[in-house]
């Protein structure tokens, strides 16, 4: 009778080296691949609000009206408005960081043509109030993303200035003689190959260092989805490995039936009489 092979007793035993190192490989290689594809979808998100932001600009009475409330759905769009600059109401918000400085936006608001109604405009960022380029006058033209009133727990304990701690509109309509829209514009600065660029701004505009639009559009929920769940896939696949290791494991170390009899000689003896009395 052939002699049979013992199953190994030890979770480290050399004839399990295989079967640890193969699961290793497998379930590196899944999460690898599984966060390749995650960052992939996350990718394709941020291309397409790099492409919603650069999108051709729509004029901005279009999208809302002097009485509307915020059309959230166009968050971070870019817009054009046309108007008259209204220096006498510039403002400043302050605790604007750019890069590791913190200084202020220098924002003016627009009369909207043919409205009776006005818009805030951020003109751009600068160190201080007192070097900050004079607000622009006359007509103007411009382009910039559209953005949501502010609004934060912090309180404006300075009445008196035109220093404020966030661009509030429902605040500063109590502080102005014109009627406001339930929206801001960041100035869009001019580049190469974007409609902003062809767009005429005043002086006093452009004077001021560029500021992004705090708040970008959202992409759409399917974007990306596609990666996102081969994403999944791939992590689930690990967990499979993982089981399906566990349990190769498990058996393998497991005592078989035949060996577990030889180890327990009162168990043999009691055959054994069982036998000789039959």
């Amino acid at each position: 009778m052939a002699a049979q092979t013992s199953p190994p007793r030890s979770f480290f035993s050399p004839r399990l080296w295989g079967a640890h190192a193969l699961v290793v490989i497998f379930v590196t290689g899944a999460v690898l691949l599984g966060v390749w594809q995650y960052q992939s979808s996350q990718q394709d998100k941020q291309d397409q609000v790099a492409e919603l932001v650069h999108a051709k600009p729509k004029a901005f009475t279009d999208l809302i009206g002097p009485n509307d409330a915020f059309p959230w759905e166009q968050i971070g769009r870019p817009v054009t408005v046309s108007g008259i600059w209204m220096p006498e109401e510039t403002i400043f918000i302050d605790g604007m960081e750019r890069g590791s400085q913190v200084g202020f936006w220098a924002v003016t608001p627009v009369l909207v043509e043919d409205t009776e109604s006005a818009v805030y405009v951020v003109r751009g960022w600068t160190p201080e109030v007192g070097t900050a380029p004079p607000a622009p006058r006359g007509h103007v033209t411009v382009t910039g993303w559209l953005q949501p009133s502010d609004w934060t727990d912090v309180a404006d304990d300075r009445k008196s200035d035109n220093v404020f701690p966030q661009l509030d509109v429902s605040d500063l309509i109590s502080r102005t003689s014109y009627d406001l829209y339930s929206a801001y514009m960041v100035r869009s600065p001019a580049e190469d190959n974007w409609p902003a660029s062809s767009m005429p701004v005043n002086d006093g505009s452009m004077d001021v260092a560029d500021v992004p639009a705090p708040q970008l559009p959202e992409p759409e929920a399917t974007t990306g989805l596609r990666n996102l769940l081969y994403a999944i896939e791939w992590w689930l696949f690990g967990i499979f490995g993982i089981y399906v290791w566990w349990r190769y494991v498990r058996d393998t170390l497991r005592p078989r039936p035949e060996e577990s009899d030889e180890e327990d000689p009162e168990k043999t003896t009691q055959d054994l009489r069982v036998r000789s009395d039959a």
